[in-house]
């Protein structure tokens, strides 16, 4: 039974040293890249978790090298987990993944300091002696290292720091039962229509805004789902099984989960299932160090019951599709069936391009009014995006014997004076039928 955590191991290495040169294929041009946006994917769509799981993989490769030359024993074990290990190190800076690159500096830091735990002390002694104010400089150093990384991508990491604002209130919410692995992002759309709506946000939030599928923290994903108590419940399990693997040595593999942990935090590892099958291996690892037979076929059982139930819990319905039947029911002019089954997709997505269409389906039944409030809605969902001032416009104009001139002239304004996130030539059409607009109803 011992032998299954470390088939488990070796597992994680040769899939991390496949994900290495898969992505060295595509660096090459020899692979093709699963997302044309991207240069770099490995087996995933995005860079991202393609960074995040060699995140993953690399202090599990870092810990059986450190063992074996430790051990003085460089067999075929210790080249082939070496090899993957500088692999990985080569490809994880092209993913350019700082999420991931913390991850694996903590994890590393973690494996080293376990494995030489008197060399280390040892060190920072002379370094004590050497320099009495070293843990300042390397304080100072870490303080560089990570404004550098958020002005690499500053936009970016502004994004993240909404999206947490954000769930952190729909959290609120629904602290206790959460609502459902499905209705995350519907929840996400809702508080961030809120948030704008209170004008508490910051003109770089509103330029950062967007309408995510998760909420690139895996730790506030469950808290929305399932709410508080199934999220510290979880992170307890975790904290034990890792706390045991450490006290058995488990160190690869505790090294692992705290890598996962780091990506977790500022990721969405848990939307794939090659994370998911990675994360309950880990723990596996961990609950197999304990040397009882009955603890062993436990930590099976615990791994295939976890499988079992993510399986079942995976979100059934698909936003996407589900937008393009409404949106296609809208173009048909069946307005009320399009409204009721856009206002179904809310609850599982939080574009806001939903609540046009729904706004134009009111306009279209003649109900104005509805019609103006949802387009209002989607300018404090996302309120970076023009479109739903251009329909404003129009409405307002259409029907000048509902709406007062002024509000023509706000929207009006919004849509010629407003930055857009992204130039586009529908942006320039738009302001060019509004100015047209807006001319003809002074001639009037």
């Amino acid at each position: 039974m011992m032998k299954v955590g470390r088939i488990l191991n070796w597992v994680l290495i040769l899939a991390g040293m496949v994900e290495a040169l898969w992505g060295l294929g595509q660096v090459y041009g020899y692979l093709p890249v699963k997302h044309a946006m991207f240069p770099l994917t490995g087996s995933f769509y995005n860079p991202g978790p393609y960074g995040g799981f060699l995140a993953m993989a690399f202090p599990v490769c870092l810990w059986e090298v450190l063992n074996h030359y430790r051990n003085c024993r460089k067999g075929l074990a210790y080249w082939i987990s070496l090899v993957a290990l500088v692999l990985i190190g080569i490809m994880l800076p092209a993913t350019m993944s700082r999420t991931a690159w913390v991850a694996v500096a903590i994890s590393s830091v973690y494996v080293c300091g376990s494995v030489y735990p008197t060399e280390i002390k040892s060190l920072g002694k002379r370094l004590s002696l050497k320099c009495k104010y070293w843990k300042v400089v390397v304080l100072l150093l870490l303080l560089a290292v990570g404004t550098a990384g958020y002005l690499m991508k500053k936009d970016s990491a502004d994004g993240r720091l909404l999206m947490w604002k954000v769930s952190a209130q729909a959290v609120l919410e629904h602290p206790w039962t959460g609502v459902g692995w499905d209705q995350v992002p519907g929840a996400y759309g809702d508080a961030q229509e809120k948030y704008f709506a209170s004008g508490e946000a910051t003109a770089q939030e509103e330029h950062v805004a967007g309408s995510p599928e998760y909420v690139f923290n895996e730790y506030l994903q469950v808290a929305m789902a399932r709410g508080v108590p199934a999220l510290c419940g979880i992170l307890m399990v975790v904290i034990v099984l890792f706390c045991l693997g450490h006290g058995n040595g488990r160190y690869g593999a505790c090294g692992g989960l705290l890598s996962l942990g780091v990506f977790a935090f500022s990721s969405y590892p848990f939307q794939f299932m090659e994370f998911i099958v990675t994360f309950i291996g880990l723990l596996v690892v961990c609950l197999m160090a304990v040397r009882h037979t009955w603890v062993q076929v436990g930590a099976l059982a615990l791994g295939f019951g976890i499988s079992l139930y993510i399986s079942e819990n995976r979100p059934e319905r698909n936003a996407r599709q589900m937008f393009e039947r409404a949106h296609a029911l809208h173009r048909a002019g069946e307005w009320q069936a399009s409204t009721d089954l856009l206002k179904e997709t809310m609850k599982i997505s939080s574009d806001a391009m939903i609540l046009n269409i729904i706004g134009k389906n009111y306009q279209g039944l003649g109900k104005y009014k509805e019609a103006e409030d949802w387009f209002i809605r989607s300018t404090h969902r996302l309120p970076n995006r023009i479109y739903p001032y251009y329909l404003l416009v129009k409405l307002y104009a259409e029907h000048p014997d509902v709406f007062p001139k002024v509000k023509l002239e706000q929207a009006a304004r919004m849509v010629m004076e407003k930055e857009p996130k992204v130039e586009s030539t529908a942006i320039r059409e738009m302001r060019e039928e509004v100015k047209r607009i807006v001319n003809t109803k002074k001639d009037e």
